[in-house]
This record gives C-alpha cells, sequence and structure tokens, in this order.
C-alpha cells in the first residue's frame, strides 16, 4: 500500500499522477464503484413510477427507497470488517456481486414485496461499494493526491446525477423497466470480475474480526424507524420515531468505541478533537443536504407551477455546483481545511435562508441560485473534510476513517429527511394541502435548516483554532 509522506500536505500532485502510473486502476475502480452505486439510486427513483403502474403496491413505494437505505447503512457500515477479515480484493467483488444479483431479483420480481426485498441487497452491496471507494483512498494513494482523487469521486456522482434520470427515462414505459435492472446487471458482474482480477487481495490476520452484527441491527433498526416517519401524520407518533432512532444510533456508536476494532475510528464522536468535530460536521452538512433534497422539486411544482422535467434539472443545479467547487478545491493543502469548511458551511446557511425567505414568494431564479449556491458550499466542505479526516486519524484508522464517512453520511440524510418531515407535518403540510399551507410549511422547513446549518458553524470553530491535536 502507498504510504503518505510528511512532506505531502506541502506538495500537490497532478492530475496526470492520477491518471496514469501505479494510480490509474484504482482510480478507476474506486470510480467505477461509485458509478454503479449513484446511478443505480437515480435510474431506480426514474422508472419508480413505472414499477407501480405494473405491479401495483404503491403502499410499499415509500419502503423501496427506505429498504435501500437501510441496506446502504448496512454495506457501508460492514465493509471495513468486511476488508478487513477478507481483503481488499474479495470485499470489493463480493460487493459488487451482491449488488448484482439484487439488480437480477429486481428485474425478475413478480410483485412489490417482493421487488422491496430485493432493493435491500442493492443497497448492501451499493452502500460497501461507496464506502469501499473511500477507504481506498486512505490505502492507496498518498496524502498529496487525495484531495483530486476526491474530487473525481464528486465529479462522477455529478455525471451520475445529470445521466442516472435520463438513462432510467430510457425504460420508463410501461413494461419496459425490467429492462433498467438488467441492463445494470452486466456493468456490476463486469466491475466485479474486474475487482476479482486487479484489486490486491492480501489479508493482514492481525486485522481479522467478526462482523458487528449487533452494532449493524442497531444502525439498520435506527434509519427503519426514521423511514417510519414518512408513514404517519401523527405528530407524537413521529416525534417517538425520531427519538427511539436517535437512542438507538447513539448505543450503537457507544458499543462501537468499546469494541476492539470498530466500524468508526475510536475518537469519531469526541468532539473537542479535529476528526471528531468534522464527522459532526459531515453529520449536520448530510442533514442540510437531506432537507434542501426532500422538498425542492415539491416546492418548484406546488407553489411557483414549474415543471416536472424542469424542476428536475433546477434540482440538477446543485450537483453541478457540488461538482464544480470540488474541482476547484481539489488541490488545496490540509492547512487550509479549516477555512474551506467555513467558507461552505457559510454557503450553506446563506443558501437555507435565502429558500426560507423566497421559497413562498420566489421568484424561481433566486431559488435556482440558491439550490446552486448550495451544491457549491457541499463541494467546499466534502473533499477537503474527508481528506484530512484520513490525514488526522492514526496509521491504524485511516481506512476505517475514510469507509467510514459514508456510513455517517447515510446516517445524517436518514435523520434529515426524517426530520424535516416532522417539521412539514406539525407545520401543517398533508395531502391536498392549499398553497398557503405548504408555503407556511416550507418556510418552517428551511428555517430550521438555518439553524441546522449555525450549529455546524459553531462546531468549525473548533477546528479554525486547531480544536484538539489528540486524535488518537
Amino acid at each position: 500500500m502507498t504510504q503518505s509522506n510528511p512532506h505531502d500536505e506541502h506538495h500537490t500532485g497532478g492530475w496526470k499522477e492520477v491518471f496514469s502510473g501505479e494510480y490509474l486502476l484504482y482510480t478507476l475502480m474506486l470510480n467505477g464503484g461509485m458509478l454503479l452505486f449513484a446511478i443505480n439510486t437515480f435510474v431506480v427513483a426514474t422508472v419508480m413510477p413505472s414499477i407501480v403502474r405494473d405491479l401495483g403496491g404503491v403502499g410499499y413505494l415509500t419502503w423501496a427507497f427506505s429498504l435501500f437505505a437501510v441496506g446502504s447503512i448496512i454495506g457501508a457500515a460492514g465493509s471495513g470488517p468486511m476488508r478487513d477479515t477478507f481483503g481488499a480484493k474479495r470485499a470489493y467483488a463480493g460487493a459488487g456481486l451482491l449488488l448484482a444479483i439484487g439488480l437480477l431479483g429486481s428485474a425478475l420480481a413478480p410483485s412489490m414485496p417482493v421487488l422491496v426485498s430485493w432493493r435491500l441487497l442493492q443497497g448492501i452491496g451499493g452502500g460497501a461499494l461507496a464506502s469501499l471507494s473511500y477507504g481506498l483512498v486512505a490505502a492507496m494513494y498518498p496524502q498529496r493526491l487525495r484531495g483530486r482523487v476526491l474530487s473525481t469521486i464528486s465529479s462522477t456522482w455529478g455525471i451520475a446525477t445529470l445521466g442516472g434520470p435520463g438513462y432510467g427515462a430510457l425504460f420508463a414505459a410501461p413494461g419496459l423497466w425490467r429492462a433498467a435492472f438488467w441492463s445494470l446487471a452486466p456493468m456490476t458482474l463486469l466491475f466485479a470480475a474486474l475487482a476479482w482480477r486487479y484489486v490486491s487481495g492480501a489479508t493482514d490476520p492481525a486485522l481479522r474480526t467478526r462482523m458487528p452484527w449487533w452494532r449493524l441491527t442497531f444502525l439498520a433498526l435506527a434509519v427503519l424507524l426514521l423511514s417510519g416517519t414518512s408513514l404517519t401524520t401523527s405528530l407524537w407518533i413521529q416525534a417517538l420515531l425520531v427519538a427511539a432512532g436517535i437512542l438507538l444510533t447513539a448505543f450503537a456508536f457507544v458499543r462501537d468505541a468499546r469494541a476492539e476494532r470498530g466500524i468508526f475510528p475510536k475518537r469519531a464522536t469526541a468532539i473537542a478533537t479535529e476528526m471528531g468535530a468534522l464527522y459532526w460536521i459531515f453529520f449536520f452538512v448530510s442533514m442540510m443536504i437531506a432537507f434542501i433534497s426532500t422538498y425542492t422539486t415539491y416546492y418548484l411544482q406546488t407553489l411557483h407551477a414549474v415543471a416536472p422535467l424542469t424542476a428536475g434539472y433546477l434540482f440538477a443545479i446543485q450537483s453541478l455546483m457540488w461538482t464544480a467547487s470540488a474541482l476547484l478545491v481539489a488541490a488545496q493543502p490540509l492547512s487550509r481545511t479549516a477555512a474551506l469548511v467555513v467558507i461552505g458551511l457559510s454557503m450553506l446557511l446563506l443558501s437555507s435562508a435565502a429558500i426560507a425567505w423566497t421559497v413562498a414568494s420566489g421568484p424561481v431564479v433566486l431559488l435556482a441560485i440558491a439550490i446552486g449556491l448550495s451544491g457549491a458550499g457541499i463541494g467546499f466542505i466534502n473533499n477537503p473534510a474527508i481528506q484530512h479526516i484520513i490525514a488526522v486519524a492514526p496509521p491504524h484508522e485511516k481506512q476505517i476513517a475514510g469507509g467510514s464517512v459514508q456510513t455517517v453520511r447515510n446516517i445524517g440524510m436518514s435523520f434529515g429527511a426524517a426530520i424535516s418531515g416532522t417539521i412539514a407535518v406539525s407545520a401543517g403540510l398533508v395531502d391536498g394541502a392549499p398553497q398557503p399551507v405548504i408555503a407556511h410549511a416550507m418556510q418552517w422547513v428551511y428555517a430550521v435548516n438555518t439553524v441546522i446549518g449555525i450549529c455546524a458553524l459553531a462546531i468549525a470553530a473548533l477546528v479554525l483554532r486547531g480544536g484538539s491535536k489528540d486524535n488518537r
């Protein structure tokens, strides 16, 4: 494995180095894994209405996404122990194989309950692929290249965001949706075969550990409970489900910190350390992304009469700006992480405040600018923070630190979706609500999102003044 040089912080490698020599294969592999996870997400979201028309079972619609999210948590959180026990080759190839089997199962599904069950397996495979990709960044690249490599991952996600819905639209006609799954399965199997052929298969017996089944179970149950908030309009039941989700998540983290070999670094939740502060910022930023993502196309269509396709592409501005800003900061040294994080959080904060202010009255062009600003903010935060987390992690936890970022992101997104929904319902959002009620609910959602941004900025103050250097 490639080791970091102590002088790497002051030297940034070029793009040519990322795409040549010993690094070319790993750059292609980790981006291929991320692409498969991302494009599966967006293609299935596009064809799901056609699936419901064909198979019925509209009541299972939300669970097609909820179980995928649960699977993603399990896959991302379990990828580290899988890699330690079976080696990167078997873990990577196995994750691709699980995703392919899930796709084939969905293609053959005779009913919605069966299809939804296969979506769980897709989530496990896809979540593991995404997490292992970040782990490869920590294991295979020196510090000077990590910023650029992480930017390629952001670009890959942006490509999937733009191309995934269009690709899915090819199979959106009645009766064609199965072809969407059939077409993705061979690509996934090819990826698994390439991973088996080219990824290093060495294992370290000293790192072998049992799968953390109880911790994975607690995290999965927490996400299921959070997903359950979408099935009720009762505010007290939603609050109870969110509270239970928080307790289970906290319990999983406590058990993990005491485990001999954790899913997360030992100091992941220690907010007074650089690593812990950045993990908390990641959690809050992921919540903010979920707040923005959940309702953007909804309020554009219901409050401003924007056509569905146009609303989709207005939302895609976020991904475009995310990719552009990630490329902009790709070569920045670690010493600028704090400044980049604060700039990004300020952008996100301003974006949420602007949406809260203009969501009811518009104009749409200001909302589009605010959506783009949120993407730019994420791009400023995401890769520098991941790079810094890996850099400050102890040598034996660097792969864990890189891979666990995806798990924290998934958990934050789940909490964000659940809490934003609870806020919207408490503000009066129900089926058939009139425009004034919808506008009032959206103002509350984005006002609370602004408060979350303020919390993240407060935590960033720890990083700004150096935080605690004790990340051990």
